[in-house]
């Protein structure tokens, strides 16, 4: 975790084609805000292209860290969540994908304990409460208490407006924000790993650049 965002990141391209996860820009309470696609994961694109489940967690990781370390800097705050499970069949809880979850979770646990300030579960399919037992075990307490698990448009735009002003809802929820991908911390996060990869050398040393990012500093260690 210590040199984590200092390091290459080759496969970022296609993990964030099939792996669609974004910032986006903040909450009322100036909370950044984060969604996530599950459903949309496509595992086999990601094994063909040579992505593991370690390195998938690895930019889970990294995404997450740069998050907290460069995009909002205070111990103190907290974020917003919007998992959106359209499209996610029963079949598609088995497997790695359990096994991503419950990892990421541990993950997210250890290293940002307390810092959900509220997570909206969307687009809910029916079959939902079946594999919820399972994939609650995976979230600590505090967490739990904090997340909604919502269907229907009416129900989810309400939801959602209550906690993000409409300005910064992406379209895809109603919103009149930029479309998911394109908010500028995307933009940021996407200079970011352009950065790290352009600056290691065929030597494996690392050369200088003159950069936003060459004098940039952890907000914290560990």
């Amino acid at each position: 975790m210590d040199t984590i965002l200092h390091e290459p990141q080759p496969n970022f391209e296609v993990i964030k084609a099939n792996y669609p996860q974004y910032f986006h820009l903040r909450s009322k309470d100036n909370e950044p805000v984060w969604y996530e696609k599950p459903a949309k994961v496509n595992l086999k694109v990601l094994k063909k292209a040579g992505v593991t489940l370690d390195k998938l967690l690895q930019h889970y990781a990294m995404t997450t860290e740069f998050g907290w370390q460069y995009l909002e800097r205070d111990d103190l705050a907290r974020s917003v969540t919007v998992i959106d499970l359209e499209g996610m069949r029963f079949t598609d809880f088995a497997g790695d994908v359990v096994d991503f979850v419950r990892r990421a979770s541990a993950f997210s646990g250890q290293h940002y304990p307390e810092r959900a300030g509220h997570v909206f579960v969307i687009n809910v399919p029916t079959w939902f409460k079946m594999i919820w037992s399972v994939v609650k075990g995976f979230v600590d307490e505090v967490t739990l208490q904090k997340i909604s698990i919502l269907r229907g448009d009416e129900q989810q735009i309400k939801a959602l407006q209550e906690k993000i002003d409409i300005k910064n809802i992406p379209p895809e929820y109603g919103g009149l924000s930029m479309p998911l991908g394109q908010s500028p911390e995307e933009e940021i996060l996407r200079k970011f790993m352009k950065y790290n990869n352009n600056i290691k050398t065929s030597d494996g040393c690392y050369k200088e650049e003159n950069s936003e990012f060459s004098s940039w500093a952890y907000a914290r260690s560990y």
